[in-house]
């Protein structure tokens, strides 16, 4: 597990990220990668992969270093519309929140 997550943190910014491009690095086969990652985390890989582009994508935003369509870029976003989207299935609060100190603090 510790491989597969620091080789997505090495490729976050890449949108091409996924989890045909994980099986490729690690080795295996797809169902098994799929059936490892499912066991583990209890999500599908491309899920494990967006939500820790998530969860980095609220650690910079709540740096106030960058806006929220730099951020969704900087961990492989392509359209940030659908990231606000995610962002807030996972959160429960728009990625804009983080910008203000109410929700900074919850994650």
């Amino acid at each position: 597990m510790k491989k597969i997550i620091s080789f997505i943190e090495e490729k976050i910014g890449e949108p091409e990220l996924s989890a045909s491009l994980l099986c490729s690095e690690m080795g295996m086969s797809s169902s098994k990668l799929y059936r490892k990652v499912k066991k583990l985390t209890d999500l599908a890989p491309n899920e494990f992969i967006r939500t820790i582009r998530l969860k980095k994508s609220a650690q910079l935003l709540k740096q106030k270093c960058n806006n929220v369509s730099e951020v969704a870029t900087l961990v492989g976003f392509n359209d940030p519309l659908y990231f606000s989207r995610c962002f807030k299935k996972q959160f429960g609060f728009p990625p804009s929140s983080l910008l203000y100190t109410r929700y900074a603090k919850s994650i």
